[in-house]
């Protein structure tokens, strides 16, 4: 099965479908964390602004389904296989013949044939009539109904209650503060990394699991999100740069930023930023 693409039938329909809602590029792109080229390059045309045309598809179904529609690829082609008739089976007159049993019962035999099935007949009856004269075991056995077990009752401990403190000796115990995105403990400095030629706009880092990882980026606005990745897993995060990318195991992924993959300066580093370049 070839792999889905996006279509321009369906860049029409995302547009009739954001029209019809009375949304502009620009906010349905802020809605979806994207980029307002993006959802134009969905629309009318082009891949500049992703990083291969699988992702391109997902996000362009993804918008479809933020209004509601589901893209259905896959139903489509199973339709159409279900729909083709099957050719009707020929039987040739070989094998018609052939399915014919061919024997032929000589006298002798079948003599013998009629006395082996006189006896069986015999032997079957001889059995029921054996069988009637026997008393019947299971009807001697009278059912004793069992008692039902009694489950032992376990004493309910009683708790003596604590007598109540003075108002005076009360303390008020402060509340715990409530740690926000406890899993990204971002780190006072970082090492910045600029890639030295650009192929993609620097509106998004896409990120490829080698091994079960867990990391967050943070865009130029502030949004932080965190993932949780299993080995071959990999996702594109969306919004302006520069981008900051933290994990205890940033060795155990691929970074990919403007269509280049980035290198590490060293294995102990555990948070980067992403700088963009202009476009050549």
């Amino acid at each position: 099965m070839n792999k889905p693409e996006w279509t321009h039938e369906s860049g029409v329909l995302l547009e009739s479908l954001r029209k019809r809602a009375g949304m502009d590029r620009a906010t349905l792109a802020r809605r979806n964390m994207l980029s307002v080229l993006q959802v134009e390059q969905l629309e009318t045309g082009g891949d500049s602004g992703f990083y291969n045309s699988e992702i391109k598809f997902s996000t362009g179904k993804k918008l479809l389904q933020f209004f509601g529609h589901t893209l259905q690829v896959e139903t489509e082609v199973a339709s159409s296989i279900s729909n083709t008739p099957s050719p009707p089976l020929e039987i040739l007159p070989q094998q018609t013949a052939a399915a014919k049993p061919a024997f032929k019962i000589s006298g002798l035999g079948g003599a013998l044939m009629v006395m082996a099935v006189l006896m069986a007949v015999f032997f079957l009856v001889q059995q029921s009539s054996n069988s009637v004269n026997k008393p019947s075991t299971e009807t001697n056995i009278q059912a004793t109904p069992t008692e039902p077990k009694q489950e032992p009752v376990l004493a309910t401990p009683t708790t003596t209650p604590k007598p109540a403190l003075p108002e005076t000796d009360k303390k008020e115990v402060p509340p715990k503060p409530q740690a926000l995105n406890a899993a990204c403990a971002w780190e006072s400095t970082d090492t910045e990394i600029q890639p030295t030629s650009a192929r993609k706009i620097g509106e998004y880092v896409h990120v490829v699991a080698l091994d079960n990882v867990s990391l967050c980026i943070m865009d130029g606005n502030q949004r932080v999100a965190s993932l949780s990745l299993t080995p071959g897993q990999e996702r594109s995060i969306y919004g302006p740069g520069p981008f900051k990318v933290y994990s205890q195991q940033l060795p155990l992924m691929k970074i990919y930023f403007q269509g280049r993959a980035i290198k590490l300066p060293s294995p102990e580093i555990r948070q980067i930023t992403l700088k963009p370049v202009a476009l050549p």
